[in-house]
């Protein structure tokens, strides 16, 4: 029986069968039923069921006949099978669109009180800027087949199946990744030690095996070890502090972490899972170490070249697909046209999201979604059925971002990298005459402060969304299981790794900032920020508004976790809510009609 079940055309047979919403079954002729040859419904979770039953009792009347492998198989059919019953019903969801705008986010920054104008002008600079249009919509990808599905469903044993025991002659680099690449907290400072700077020729082919894509989209090894060099090359073009490679491996791991430990990679098609992952490796490549404002200001060749809009963002992905075109460096020359126009796609408009002066409009567009006074769960089905790029851009934003959300050590370096940066570029903005744009006057800026107004405007309110986004996401899938009769699913909500780290670095923040009846000192020297600790702080920065929610534009019944804790001190309310984006040096907008200052804006005269 077995030998016919491994044979090719009854093995492809089968699994059109199960195509059609039939398991495969032994080959019968004389005794098939009539019933056997009538086609159900594909989408009706009951055939999925009766398949598992049917498996099950086809491996039990064989356990005495079969092999080894044969058995494997078998459990693995069943394993994708269960998977696919707590999935199916997503494939029918509607279509609904909703789109918002950033209008609140300057008026709330500059009415907060007791936080350092200096700080006020950086959050402002970096986090707002003029909407000069939509950008037009990706068609979000659609199941079209039960094949799919099952496809889909096999991601959450994947994450979470180990690593099979690697051999004697394994690199460091890559014992350390097959143990840590799952660890929240994993020191990407050593990773990138143990690899001799050239991080990603094994962490991206790593993760793409995590989900099974190097077999899925026939990626050549190759030429992914090509492009991964020319990627390394890339971010380490200036020099930079921060903006380097390590900073681009750091999202990547994130950015896995975040889809993985959450069931997230579940709920994303196979192209969507290579496109994210591709945009978190290149979101940063070639950056220059100077923000979008400086070039704006300077007159640079990449503003000429991308008319001042996400001057930044636009390089990234320009560079990143012209190394595609160099000899033996395109790992995806397999994909098909329609699956490399939508992993571009995805990637553009990821990469395009990590602007930081797109922060607030990210933030009210996902909140508007889930937090709607007349939003029902019917609603946000639709807006996730085709909004599928703004999850996954919200998830990119946050990685990009996510330094904060990390131990203190790890923390506190990445903060030392950024503000030499910063330096850097105030430094230029001196010899060329300019003003320097906030927090880039290396002898006056006041770390700890932005640091605090980093964590309690952006950070808190960004992680707080995401996990809100996860939160929401599991919740319509265990609805439509109880809804459509199928096993239901144990709703909890997903873990945060982060709200302990990000309680814990703002108080060390708070522990180090200048009391007000103090006169200040110079706060960092070379870009290390001083840390001798007080005996007595007063503490003297903002909290979020109290009387208006910041991100939408009326009060709302069904509220975030953030907009319900908003009149409380920050660290209370990093068990939920909204979201919001990194101090990333490389976004500065333009000032707008709305009364924005040359001075918010940073360095322009």
């Amino acid at each position: 029986m077995f030998s016919r079940i491994f044979q090719s055309n009854y093995w492809d047979n089968s699994w059109k069968n199960f195509g059609n919403g039939i398991a495969p079954k032994c080959q019968n002729n004389e005794n098939e039923s009539p019933e056997d040859k009538i086609k159900p419904d594909p989408l009706d979770p009951k055939n999925i069921a009766d398949s598992i039953i049917r498996l099950e009792e086809l491996k039990k009347a064989s356990l005495s006949k079969t092999k080894h492998d044969s058995d494997e198989v078998l459990e693995q059919a069943l394993s994708i099978l269960r998977h696919t019953e707590s999935i199916i019903s997503s494939i029918r969801r509607a279509s609904v669109g909703m789109v918002s705008e950033d209008i609140e986010a300057q008026t709330m920054i500059s009415s907060v009180e007791d936080t350092p104008k200096a700080v006020k002008e950086w959050l402002a600079a970096t986090f707002t800027k003029q909407i000069f249009g939509r950008r037009q919509a990706v068609e979000p990808p659609k199941f079209r087949s039960i094949v799919q599905a099952v496809r889909a469903s096999m991601y959450v044993d994947k994450i979470t199946r180990k690593t099979s025991q690697a051999p004697v002659d394994v690199s460091p680099a890559t014992l350390m990744l097959q143990d840590q690449l799952n660890n929240w907290d994993i020191d990407v400072f050593k990773y990138d030690g143990l690899t001799g700077n050239k991080p990603f020729r094994g962490l991206f082919g790593e993760v793409l095996r995590r989900y099974g894509l190097v077999k899925r989209f026939k990626i050549n090894l190759h030429n992914l070890e090509n492009y991964c060099a020319l990627v390394e090359n890339g971010y380490n073009l200036h020099g930079n502090p921060y903006h380097n490679a390590i900073h681009g491996a750091d999202v990547l791991i994130t950015t896995h972490n975040l889809i993985s430990s959450t069931g997230f990679a579940s709920w994303m098609t196979d192209i969507e899972i290579l496109a994210l992952l591709f945009s978190a490796m290149i979101h940063d490549v070639e950056h220059t170490g100077t923000t979008n404002n400086f070039h704006i200001c300077t007159s640079s060749p990449l503003t000429i070249m991308y008319n001042d809009r996400s001057v930044l963002e636009n390089h990234h992905i320009s560079s990143a697909y012209r190394y595609l075109d160099q000899p033996d460096s395109n790992p995806f020359d397999k994909l098909s046209k329609d699956d490399f126009r939508e992993m571009r796609g995805i990637a553009v408009e990821a990469v395009l999201g990590t602007d930081m002066s797109a922060h607030f409009t990210q933030i009210k567009n996902m909140q508007n979604a889930l937090f709607n006074p007349s939003t029902t769960t019917k609603d946000i089905a639709a807006f996730f059925s085709v909004n599928r790029n703004t999850a996954m851009t919200l998830i990119l934003h946050c990685a990009d971002i996510s330094h904060p959300t990390k131990t203190w050590g790890l923390h506190k370096k990445w903060t030392d990298n950024l503000m030499e940066e910063f330096f850097c570029q105030g430094d230029k903005e001196t010899s060329l005459g300019l003003p320097n744009s906030p927090l880039c006057n290396r002898t006056e800026t006041l770390v700890p402060e932005s640091q605090v107004g980093f964590i309690d405007f952006i950070i808190v309110p960004s992680m707080n969304l995401l996990g809100d986004m996860f939160d929401a996401l599991l919740l319509l899938q265990n609805e439509e299981a109880n809804a459509t009769g199928t096993k239901s699913v144990n709703y909890k909500k997903v873990d945060r790794p982060w709200d302990n780290r990000l309680s814990e670095n703002r108080k060390r923040w708070k522990e180090l900032v200048t009391p007000k009846d103090e006169t200040p000192v110079t706060p960092a020297v070379n870009g290390r920020v001083k840390e001798e600790e007080t005996e007595s702080v007063k503490e003297k920065v903002s909290h979020p508004p109290t009387k208006k929610n910041s991100t939408t534009d009326q009060p709302s019944s069904r509220k975030s976790s953030s907009q319900r804790n908003s009149q409380t001190d920050a660290p209370s309310s990093l068990n939920g809510g909204p979201k919001i984006l990194e101090e990333d040096p490389k976004t500065v907008s333009s000032p707008t009609a709305t009364g924005q200052s040359a001075a918010v804006v940073g360095a322009c005269p």
